[in-house]
């Protein structure tokens, strides 16, 4: 579970999820893990796009990889799968969060 405990963590957070494609992305693991070459297929991007917004969404911690090996052409690969997280913002919590002098 991603805990935010910063004013910064929140921002960077917001900024993740606040791009169409990484919510697509998201969408789109909801319904079964994939690899980004079959993800920027899908999506219409390239793959090296596909994989930048793929990075982005590990480093915020709403999804992990885990390299598998293609029963097809046996070449190893990294397929992506939705960690579990909750996205719960309230005034309570940002004021916490300012209050608490939570800049990093």
């Amino acid at each position: 579970m991603v805990t935010i405990e910063s004013v910064d963590e929140l921002e960077r957070m917001l900024k993740v999820l606040s791009n169409p494609i990484r919510l697509k992305i998201i969408a789109s693991l909801q319904g079964q893990p994939n690899h980004a070459y079959a993800l920027a297929k899908q999506l219409g991007l390239s793959y090296p796009l596909a994989h930048l917004y793929l990075e982005s969404l590990e480093r915020a911690g709403l999804i992990e990889g885990s390299r598998v090996l293609s029963i097809e052409d046996e070449r190893e690969r990294i397929l992506y799968r939705l960690k579990d997280f909750r996205v719960e913002l309230t005034p309570e919590f940002i004021s916490k969060l300012v209050n608490s002098g939570g800049h990093n």
